[in-house]
This record gives C-alpha cells, structure tokens and sequence, in this order.
C-alpha cells in the first residue's frame, strides 16, 4: 500500500519566487516600469519625429499592467484559500 502523496493536513509548500513577499516585490518593480512607460508615452507625445515609437511605451506599458493585475490575483486567490 503506498502512501497518499498529498494528504489533506500538509500545507502546500510555494518556491521563492511564488512567495508572498516575491510576489509584491514584482508588483512593486512593474509599477515603477509602469510609470517609466508612461513617461515615454508623454515623451512621444510632445515630440511629432518620435511618434513611430509610440509602439514601445505602449507594449512596455501594456505587458506590466497585465502583469500587475494577474500576480495581484494570484496573491488575492492564494489568501482566499488560506
């Protein structure tokens, strides 16, 4: 007879990447990569020959705000089941 390899009283053991504390400090960086993209926006915006770079803040931009929002969730879902 084996062992269960997931009884129901262990607490799932997360990595020290996908800790708490690992979690917030990417939400943390991505929100200052956040505003340096916003602030190539602005950049873009005042200045007509640099309107074809548009693209980049904006990605740049778009990727940490996704990011932001499902590390967030993640921690938010994590938290709920504890």
């Amino acid at each position: 007879m084996q062992l269960d390899q997931n009884p129901f009283f262990r607490k799932t053991i997360t990595p020290w990447y996908d800790s708490n504390f690992a979690c917030w400090v990417l939400i943390w960086s991505m929100v200052l990569v956040f505003c340096f993209a916003v602030g190539g926006m602005i950049v873009v915006d005042d200045d007509p020959k640099l309107t074809r770079h548009l693209w980049f803040p904006l990605l740049l931009g778009g990727l940490s705000g996704f990011l932001i929002v499902k590390v967030y969730v993640r921690l938010k879902v994590r938290m709920s089941n504890e």
